[in-house]
This record gives C-alpha cells, sequence and structure tokens, in this order.
C-alpha cells in the first residue's frame, strides 16, 4: 500500500497543471478581447467613411427634389408614385457607393415621411434583401437616426443581438441648414471574429493539449497497476453476468461497487425495453404528426386566404353594382387566380395522401434499368439536351418486385432536384450495381451541381422543408417514404468539389 506522501503526489500534479490551464485561458480570453476590439474599431472607422460619402452623394439629388416641391404631397394623387421614383433613385445611388465594400449596407431616412429609403445590400449574397432595414434592426437604426437628427452630428455606435454585432454610423443629412433626414450605414462584424487568429489560437490549443499529454501519460502510469483488476473483473463479466467486484478501498473500490450496481440494474432496464421502444415508436409518430399538420397548415393557409380576400372583393363589388351597372365585378384573371389556388390546393392534398399509402398492396416484377431509361429519355427532351445526363447499367441486374409508379416517382423526383441544382448546363451520372453479396441493387443519381449544404444534411427528408421560393417541400420526404415502404435505404452524400451523389439500395430479394 502506498503511503501518505506518495498519495499526494497526484493532487500536486492537478494542481500545477489547473494552475497552468487557467494562465492560459486567461492569456487567452485577453488576446481575443483585444483582437476583437481591433476589429470593431476598425468597422466604425470604415462605417463613418462610408455614411460621409452617402450622404454627400446624395446631397444634389434630394437638394433638386426639396427645390421642385417633390416633397409637398398635399392633395398630391400621385404620393405612391413619387415615393416608388425617390426609392428607386436612392438605391441606385446607395448601391453606386457601396458596391465596392464587401458586407456594407445602408440608405436614407426621412423625418417628414417617417420612413427609410434608398436600402441598398449590393454585396448580399443571393437571396438579396428586398426591403430594409431588417426587421429585428429597424428599430434600433431608427432611434439612433432619430438621435443623430435630434443632436445634428454624426453619431457611431456599436449594437449587439444574438448573434450579430454591428457598428452603425448615422449622419443628419440637410438641404442648406435645413436637416430633411439622415443617412446610415453598417457592416456586420460576427463572421469576422472567428477567423483572423486562428494562428494563434491553434498554437495555443497545440501547447494546451501537449502539456496535457505528458500530466495524462505519467498519471496513466500510476494508475495502471490499480486498473488492472478492474480490467480483469470486466472481462470476466463479460463472460459470467452473476461475477461481482469485491470490496475495494479508495476511488477503485466506489468503481467497483458502481459496476455491480449497474450489472445489478441491467435486468431490470431489459425487462423495461420492450415498454420503451413502443412509447418511443408512438411518440416518434406524434412528432412527425405534429410537423406534417404544421406544414399542412403553412401551406394551406396562403391560398385560402387569396381565395377568400377575392371573395370579398366580389361581394363588395357586388354591392356597388346598383350604382354603377355598367362596371365588371369579376375579372377572369381574377377568377383565375382563385381556380389556381383551389388546383394548388388540390395538388397539396393528392400529394398528402401519399403519406398514408406511399406504395401499392401489390408489387410486380420491375426491369429498373428499362425504367431509368424512359426517365431519362423524357427528361432529355424536357431540357433540350442542355444538360447532359450519361448512364451506366449493371446487365446483369435482376427483375425487382416493386411498385414501379411509386419507384418512378422517386427517380422523377431525384433528377428534377439534380437539374435544379445545375446552372444552364451541367452533367448527371446515373448507375446501377447488383451486389449479389448482400442482395441489394444500388441505384446512383450523382450531379457537379452546388450540393446541399451541411447545415441542412438533416432536413432533406423533413415534410414542407424546401430551400426553393415555391417548393412546397414534399418531394424527397414522398421519396424517403416509398423507399423506406420498399424496405430499402436512401441517402445523400457530397462530391468533390462539388456536387452531390443520391444513393438508392432496395433488396433484390422476393417480397
Amino acid at each position: 500500500m502506498l503511503n501518505y506522501n506518495l498519495n499526494k503526489r497526484p493532487f500536486i500534479f492537478f494542481l500545477v497543471f489547473a494552475i497552468i490551464i487557467t494562465v492560459i485561458t486567461l492569456l487567452v480570453i485577453e488576446l481575443l478581447n483585444s483582437w476583437k476590439k481591433d476589429i470593431i474599431e476598425g468597422k466604425k472607422v470604415l462605417t463613418e467613411v462610408v455614411v460621409e460619402k452617402l450622404d454627400k452623394a446624395g446631397e444634389s439629388f434630394l437638394d433638386s427634389l426639396y427645390r421642385s416641391k417633390f416633397f409637398d404631397f398635399e392633395s398630391d394623387s400621385l404620393l405612391k408614385k413619387k415615393l416608388d421614383y425617390l426609392d428607386k433613385r436612392l438605391k441606385e445611388i446607395t448601391s453606386a457607393e457601396l458596391i465596392h465594400l464587401p458586407g456594407i449596407e445602408g440608405g436614407f431616412y426621412f423625418q417628414s415621411l417617417n420612413e427609410f429609403y434608398g436600402y441598398a445590400f449590393p454585396t448580399s449574397p443571393p437571396p438579396m434583401p428586398a426591403f430594409g432595414p431588417p426587421p429585428r434592426s429597424y428599430n434600433i437604426i431608427k432611434e439612433q437616426v432619430l438621435a443623430s437628427i435630434e443632436k445634428d452630428t454624426l453619431i457611431i455606435e456599436v449594437h449587439s443581438f444574438d448573434p450579430a454585432i454591428f457598428p452603425l454610423a448615422t449622419k443628419p443629412t440637410k438641404i442648406g441648414s435645413r436637416i430633411v433626414g439622415a443617412a446610415w450605414a453598417r457592416i456586420h462584424v460576427e463572421r469576422d471574429l472567428p477567423a483572423l487568429k486562428l494562428n494563434q489560437i491553434i498554437q495555443i490549443a497545440g501547447i494546451f493539449f501537449l502539456v496535457a499529454f505528458f500530466i495524462a501519460f505519467f498519471t496513466a502510469i500510476r494508475l495502471r497497476k490499480r486498473m488492472e483488476n478492474i480490467k480483469f473483473g470486466l472481462q470476466y463479466l463479460e463472460k459470467d453476468t452473476t461475477f461481482r467486484f469485491e470490496n475495494m478501498p479508495g476511488v477503485f473500490g466506489f468503481i467497483g461497487a458502481s459496476i455491480n450496481k449497474l450489472v445489478a440494474q441491467l435486468t431490470e432496464m431489459h425487462n423495461q425495453k420492450q415498454y420503451l421502444e413502443r412509447e418511443l415508436y408512438q411518440q416518434d409518430k406524434l412528432a412527425t404528426l405534429g410537423k406534417l399538420i404544421a406544414g399542412v397548415a403553412h401551406e394551406v393557409k396562403t391560398p385560402l386566404a387569396i381565395i377568400k380576400t377575392r371573395i370579398q372583393i366580389w361581394q363588395h363589388e357586388l354591392k356597388k353594382k346598383d350604382r354603377e351597372p355598367e362596371k365588371e365585378v369579376i375579372s377572369p384573371d381574377a377568377m383565375q387566380l382563385v381556380v389556381n389556388e383551389i388546383d394548388r390546393l388540390t395538388k397539396l392534398v393528392k400529394r398528402l395522401l401519399v403519406f398514408s399509402k406511399p406504395v401499392s398492396d401489390k408489387f410486380q416484377p420491375v426491369n429498373i434499368t428499362k425504367l431509368l431509361m424512359q426517365i431519362i429519355s423524357l427528361f432529355q427532351i424536357e431540357n433540350n439536351q442542355s444538360i447532359k445526363i450519361t448512364a451506366s447499367f449493371d446487365n446483369d441486374a435482376p427483375l425487382i418486385q416493386c411498385d414501379p409508379n411509386a419507384i418512378e416517382q422517386v427517380f422523377i423526383n431525384i433528377l428534377t432536384n439534380s437539374i435544379e441544382s445545375l446552372s444552364d448546363s451541367g452533367e448527371i451520372t446515373i448507375t446501377t450495381r447488383a451486389k449479389k453479396e448482400n442482395g441489394l441493387l444500388t441505384i446512383e443519381i450523382s450531379d457537379n451541381g452546388s450540393g446541399i449544404p451541411e447545415d441542412i444534411k438533416d432536413k432533406i427528408f423533413d415534410p414542407f422543408f424546401s430551400t426553393k421560393q415555391n417548393g412546397v417541400g414534399l418531394g424527397l420526404s414522398i421519396a424517403y417514404e416509398v423507399i423506406k415502404a420498399h424496405k430499402g435505404k436512401i441517402y445523400f452524400s457530397s462530391l468533390q468539389p462539388s456536387g452531390t451523389s443520391c444513393i438508392i439500395e432496395l433488396n433484390m430479394s422476393k417480397k
């Protein structure tokens, strides 16, 4: 048995380790704070320069508008057209000033109109912002603009809300000596913070792990003999679950007692396993149903609102019919809009029916190669050969027992997504491989398109999840349900340097 002085040595090691870690952590925190401050100060100077240029660029245009009494809106029936023209011209001015400054956005505020105009973010990645300022920042920018107007001075402040951090510069816009509004500009800095000092952080982390390694190494040597009994005991426990560790002193005695307690609980846990699995399965179904209901409600809400609005307009027009008999109540375009929205609801309901019964009850032997060739011919005709589709089929592939209509819909959905991920031209490759050793037919559909972003890979099969502007988000969900009903697998993998590969595995054995 070790004496008292020897037992204190591990605690000394850990104390030294804790001191080293604390010092390194403080140094890292100080480095990061200094670095963050430097970045923010630099961006503040940039926004100050930009807002000065933006105010100067719009000065002559606004001066001409005020001299022509453009902002005299009394009894002006062309108010909307004037404001649209004002917004358009100011957008052009703002874009011209900001186009060469990545990440900068800005615009103008007019006190008499109590509204922002000329918002532009020319270096924003697609999709481009349609309106501005963004809703979450609107009140922050407006409050600083009003403060700048009230104090008649340029103001630069740093604002933040999780996760955004941005310096904001505002400057009063004057026509002569009269303040008519303000110009504003800002830039987000949160994306710059993790990148600039990565090298220093890696070096510090390397030192940290090196120190930790040596401490762990010497500690492991110290504890190796004491762990041998635990190791051999666990090995024996794999063969005989009735084995129990003997009482031991210290921390290893606690470990042995904990293992004994854990083994005793395994029998009870095994008895509860079936019950818990049934409960989890039921909860999973309820969660899926909740997502599906929420998605249906969201998709149905818009067309119903459009139909309701049109009917209310027609009701209002019918009431005015007596006063103006010659006025047309219902236009053909309005009626066609209602019909289109009803068709949209009908199509949504039909697609949802797939979830209740993704495949037919009766399977039949299908030549997958022949089915794919028919689909390829159809897509090549529709795309006028602008996208190249190449195929490599396994001639030894047997017939597959499946629902041909459902499987065809899966291939069409996958190919449609591949084509939409490509630009005007691209290449899609389709291959089939029969693996007799595991009884699977693998169909792989690859493209060299933009690929699937990492942050949405776990959501692509969720009902109503779509990255397309007008997408419903049911194509891949239906494909997943169909392949699942065939007891197969479907998954995606990314290709290098770009592109996506969809792999479908179908069982070649008879169902």
